[in-house]
């Protein structure tokens, strides 16, 4: 059976780096990066996605380098696989687009998708989406209901969506929930992390971790009622494509595992430290697991109250 259970999209970004250098065709998207940041913590990970069958034989290597199961990846021959371009403003916050048809886009996000069996009793699930209503909601709502705790990453497009309200409704029946921090900022309507995060704890997970790029995370758990500022591990930065991403794959893990708010912090973390240094999804390496473990208890030592 499969302890973690990420679901999120596969997308091919075209990425401009911060020196203008546009690199080209490289396998994104949430969940490949969010099973990233999982893997770094566990040896069982599995992926729930679709894409289209224009997947080319570098993004199957990058999704093979991940040593993850793909047994939930689903690809649809008649739907193109989402095509974005992604570059960031001085803050690191998104600056690009889609490039896929928003009607091919909605397409391949109205196929089902089915729970292979060694999905369906997991630890957790971490559920990557700005849509409160989909299916795969429904899903995981299932699965929290027989036990597994329910991570959501709600994606900064559906702050101004007119189901906000439904995603409001659906952190209360989370355990974790990882907004970024323009999108925490601005449900909270406050620029201090401090009074940000003291609306967020009012809405229903034992855990909220907001994510602030450059400038760490805030974590708090219910459990302790206490909230911290947990740093970002120093790294040389070369594409913060999908950092936020693998962050809240290796918090899932980690809270789950430890069920301390800053030891999973750390690990989220760590897990973007990784990813940053790489041009698109990095591989997954024995090595990597161990930098990330000589790592975490000073990182999470180096947490401070908020």
């Amino acid at each position: 059976m499969i302890d973690y259970v990420i679901y999120g999209k596969i997308i091919i970004d075209d990425i401009r780096l911060r020196g203008g250098e546009q690199v080209r065709s490289l396998l994104g998207g949430g969940g490949p990066q969010a099973a990233f940041g999982a893997r770094v913590w566990s040896d069982s990970v599995g992926l729930l996605s679709r894409s289209g069958t224009d997947i080319d034989e570098s993004h199957l290597a990058a999704l093979r380098g991940l040593e993850i199961d793909l047994t939930g990846w689903r690809r649809f021959p008649d739907i193109p696989t989402p095509r974005t371009l992604m570059a960031y403003d001085d803050r690191e916050y998104l600056a690009g687009g889609l490039i896929t048809s928003r009607e091919d886009w909605n397409r391949l996000l109205s196929q089902p998708l089915d729970l292979p069996e060694t999905y369906r009793s997991p630890k957790a699930i971490h559920l990557i989406t700005e849509f409160p209503t989909e299916p795969m909601v429904a899903a995981a709502l299932a699965l929290s209901d027989d036990g597994a705790s329910l991570s959501i990453e709600p994606l900064q497009s559906s702050t101004a969506a007119a189901d906000w309200p439904l995603t409001i409704d659906l952190f209360r029946r989370a355990d974790i929930v990882t907004p970024d921090w323009p999108t925490a900022s601005a449900i909270a309507g406050s620029e201090d992390p401090a009074a940000v995060m003291r609306h967020w704890t009012t809405l229903g997970p034992a855990l909220i971790a907001i994510r602030h790029g450059a400038r760490g995370s805030y974590v708090w758990s219910r459990e302790e009622g206490l909230a911290w500022h947990v740093p970002a591990v120093p790294t040389a930065v070369i594409d913060p494509t999908g950092a936020g991403n693998a962050y809240g794959g290796g918090l899932c893990v980690g809270w789950t595992e430890s069920r301390d708010a800053r030891r999973a912090g750390a690990c989220g973390a760590i897990s973007a430290s990784l990813l940053l240094r790489h041009v698109g999804l990095p591989r997954f390496s024995e090595a990597a697991r161990q930098e990330a473990q000589s790592k975490l208890d000073a990182t999470a030592a180096a947490a401070q109250r908020l």
